[in-house]
């Protein structure tokens, strides 16, 4: 899908954009060792990130993707409280790539702060539908999901990416190029796909969790890809967003987003034997 089109348009040229708002959401992984990792749900950013306080009733998917192919977890997501992290068992043998997936939701943010929203994160076809629909100083309304990816590498793969650059069939989805490995490689290469197809134009956002950091933001190109000098170790997540217009009959809303997120560790101990 070739999407590339300036996000500044004449009614937008005056657009101020604030600070991106709380729509960021991750996986965080830890190894705790015995083929058991721990996972914890994020929201917001490093300096006010809190717990995703995930409710069972808006999981839609809940799996792991390793070897053997994909395992579901949903019996373990309805046992979760946000007082701990989540104890999963994964195959020691082989990299996994963990997903969430979310059913939608209903958000409206008066105009200005819509537009703000929709400029920051880069989702062009709002933007647009917007200017041609005459719709800029209106109310904006969506119905969001979201889809997480965590990538829990193993010692053993090396920096072998086979498994974890594995699509695993999100309708936004973040695809690693490159390991997170220590000395895997000098660049972080992702591409994004939306409905399986490549998104050009949309914007990457590389972040850190564990301390404040501005993110880092990457166009894609026309192979839907955008590449990152390596940072420096720590808890790292990219995010995207990207959106359709739906009729609002239909749906309550101007348009269908979805969110997107894949995790990964960077340092020398992001692996588990």
């Amino acid at each position: 899908m070739n999407f590339r089109k300036l996000l500044c348009a004449p009614a937008l040229a005056c657009l101020t954009l604030a600070p991106a708002s709380a729509h960021d959401a991750w996986i965080e992984l830890a190894p705790a060792g015995d083929a058991q990792w721990d996972a914890q749900f994020y929201i917001g950013h490093a300096e006010d990130r809190n717990i995703y306080a995930l409710e069972p009733a808006r999981v839609s998917a809940f799996s792991s993707l390793g070897r053997d192919g994909v395992e579901s977890m949903l019996p373990s997501i309805s046992d979760y409280s946000t007082a701990k992290p989540l104890s999963l068992t994964l195959n020691p043998e082989g990299s996994h790539v963990v997903m969430l997936n979310t059913f939608r939701a209903f958000s409206e943010l008066e105009s200005k702060k819509f537009n703000e929203y929709a400029a920051e994160e880069g989702i062009a076809p709002i933007l647009h539908w917007r200017v041609e629909k005459g719709e800029i100083n209106s109310s904006g309304t969506e119905v969001y999901s979201r889809f997480l990816k965590a990538l829990a590498p193993v010692a053993g793969d090396g920096c072998d990416m086979s498994q974890l650059s594995k699509p695993v069939g999100q309708v936004l989805e973040i695809i690693p190029l490159s390991h997170p490995g220590a000395g895997c490689s000098d660049t972080l290469e992702f591409e994004l796909r939306y409905f399986g197809e490549p998104v050009e134009g949309a914007t990457l956002h590389l972040n850190r969790t564990d301390e404040t950091f501005e993110p880092i933001k990457m166009p894609t190109d026309a192979n839907g890809r955008a590449s990152f000098t390596r940072p420096d170790d720590g808890k790292w997540y990219v995010h995207a967003a990207w959106a359709m217009p739906v009729n609002e009959e239909d749906y309550g809303a101007d348009f269908a987003t979805s969110f997107a997120s894949v995790s990964f560790n960077l340092s020398t101990d992001e692996t588990s034997d």
